[in-house]
């Protein structure tokens, strides 16, 4: 509420400004978030909306695959993860201009011992630049240092003093009166004996300089950032690359000078990942974003343990509890036996934890991990609309690995596991997660469930701290009632009650009741075929 004018006034206006009717909710979906190993890449998390970068950036490995194979089920938002054990480090080098001080530092885009394969060569640019400044004196004859080095004789080069052109000299100062001798090589001027300009004296100078030419090979590729001529557009130029990065020291002007090919040092892989590491990934993310699905590239750590399942779901369950619920999938080993995956599913009871069952692609050489490809299927899906459907096969995949008979997918189905069928086109059976009540084992319902969740905590959000009046309440309930229905609308759920209602002993409590019923899918058939004599079969000749 905000009041405008003066209450106090005998005579006057007051206005009270306040919000009325529904919030409108602008929550997105379509966001699926990858998480493993790879051989570059970023531990931060890290959006991407097209698979163009994702080869540069992380090379290759679980994660860069798992990415590529996200986008190809049209995922509109992957964000990746890569997973390091402790001790990572980040190959480096120190760049220092042409008197040895330390200029700036540049790094590789990521950790890893990847980034001492990078070499980089400077060089004169193609093309010379100008240095323009214009600064006071300061009473003495110098040497007044430029914010540029490595400078160039060039009869364009000027020097004035309240606008008087000096005579530039290059090798030998201070023998001609009302000469400015200029040091090439460490970029300064300095006035002849008792000509030096006061504090009120205006000096402007304009003297060419050489640009510097960076290659860099990462060994395979080779990149040119020419005709640099500042730190500043060094650090934007490189930053293109995808490889390294350049942060200039504080108050540096001079260019590095012109280096042979050099390496970048310092880099470390670190120790093997632990579940720790894993977690530590996975909170991470849960920093950066809440994704509709999140899949992990890998389902243990110690052999035959299946040790990150567990931590898989015990993220779902956090991410839940601070009221951003999503879904995740973990794929089985190659060739896991039904036995062990019934085994592996009678150990969680997680509404948003899919265990895919038969979890890889039949090409060999491909590796291709299904359940990238069945949370990146199941992320683009519009709300309501199941993955099941035929219509929405996952893309970029070369056959089964495993193929389970139609009784034993059955059989596995009811166990909690989700199962992945050839049957024109490979797609999950049903779409489960490992619930183990009705109302909460498809995945295609959860997903609806979390978006309305997240709608309901954005809808309330806007209302803390609101005076808990009829108009106010009235004011949340349309806003939820928007929303359900809205999805009415498009189908997602068949009908729903809503109250809100202020609570009757807490003052400072508002009770919402929701009930809701999704729209079912069809699954079963029931045909009633009969067959006999039916009325009007006589007839007469």
């Amino acid at each position: 509420m905000v009041l405008y004018g003066n209450p106090n006034s005998l005579v006057g206006i007051t206005l009270e400004l306040r919000p009325m009717g529904p919030v409108p909710v602008t929550i997105g979906t379509g966001i699926i978030a990858v998480v493993g190993p790879s051989n570059r890449g970023p531990v931060e998390p890290t959006g991407l909306r097209s698979v163009s970068q994702i080869k540069t950036l992380y090379d290759s490995g679980d994660l860069k695959e798992g990415g590529e194979l996200a986008f190809s089920q049209g995922a509109p938002n992957v964000y990746l993860v890569r997973v390091m054990g402790a001790g990572y480090a980040t190959a480096t080098a120190i760049l220092e201009d042409s008197t040895g001080t330390t200029i700036g530092v540049v790094d590789a885009m990521s950790p890893g011992n990847w980034g001492n394969g990078l070499v980089f060569q400077i060089e004169d640019g193609d093309y010379l630049g100008t240095d323009v400044e214009i600064f006071s004196g300061d009473g003495t004859e110098g040497p007044y240092a430029l914010d540029r080095d490595d400078l160039v004789e060039d009869t364009s080069n000027y020097v004035k003093v309240n606008n008087v052109v000096k005579t530039l000299v290059y090798s030998a100062p201070g023998l001609i009166a009302g000469t400015v001798y200029c040091n090439k090589a460490n970029g300064s001027l300095t006035f002849f004996a008792g000509e030096g300009p006061t504090v009120s004296d205006q000096i402007r100078v304009s003297i060419k300089f050489k640009s510097r030419k960076l290659t860099l090979y990462d060994g395979v590729y080779k990149y040119e950032f020419n005709n640099i001529r500042s730190l500043e557009d060094m650090q934007a130029k490189i930053a293109e690359s995808a490889l390294i990065t350049f942060t200039p020291s504080a108050n540096k002007t001079h260019l590095p000078k012109t280096y042979t090919a050099t390496a970048l040092s310092g880099g470390l892989e670190g120790a093997t990942p632990t579940t720790d590491d894993w977690e530590t990934s996975l909170n991470a993310l849960a920093e950066a974003v809440t994704p509709t699905t999140v899949v992990l590239t890998d389902y243990e750590v110690a052999g035959s343990s299946y040790d990150l399942v567990p931590i898989l779901d015990g993220w779902l369950m956090y991410m839940a509890n601070k009221f951003r619920p999503c879904l995740g999938f973990i794929p089985c080993k190659m060739n896991e036996t039904k036995a062990k995956v019934m085994d592996l599913c009678a150990g969680y009871n997680n509404r948003l934890l899919s265990i895919v069952a038969n979890a890889w692609d039949a090409d060999p050489t491909l590796k291709q991990n299904i359940a990238v490809a069945r949370a990146g299927k199941e992320a683009a899906c519009a709300l309501g609309e199941s993955a099941a459907r035929s219509y929405n096969s996952m893309n970029g995949l070369n056959g089964l690995l495993q193929i389970h008979s139609d009784e034993d997918v059955d059989v596995l189905s009811r166990s909690g596991a989700d199962v992945i069928i050839l049957k024109r086109g490979i797609r999950p059976y049903i779409g489960i997660s490992t619930a183990t009540d009705w109302q909460f084992m498809r995945t295609v319902d959860n997903r609806t469930i979390n978006w309305i969740i997240l709608a309901v905590k954005y809808i309330t959000d806007q209302f803390y701290h609101e005076r808990r009046t009829k108009v106010v309440l009235t004011s949340l309930k349309a806003s939820l009632a928007s929303v359900f229905e809205e999805q009415i609308e498009l189908e997602n759920i068949r009908a729903y009650a809503l109250s809100v209602s202020a609570d009757a002993i807490d003052t400072g409590r508002v009770d919402i009741d929701i009930k809701m019923e999704n729209i079912g899918h069809i699954e079963r058939f029931r045909v009633l075929m009969q067959v006999g004599v039916m009325p009007g079969g006589g007839f007469t000749v």
